[in-house]
């Protein structure tokens, strides 16, 4: 049987994490729930997912 191993790349920019405590720290402050389909949809903007073949 083959052997068969794959990597995993996970980027981030920058502004991901500063971007999610930014939704976060308002969200404490006005109480109010994010809608967290716009939170995924722009985080993943900033993320990016590479697998490599490691043959």
């Amino acid at each position: 049987m083959a052997k068969i191993s794959i990597t995993i790349v996970v980027k981030r920019s920058w502004w991901v994490d500063p971007y999610l405590s930014a939704v976060v720290a308002f969200s404490h402050l006005t109480g109010i729930e994010p809608d967290y389909g716009k939170v995924v949809s722009m985080a993943m903007r900033g993320i990016s997912i590479k697998m490599v073949d490691n043959q």
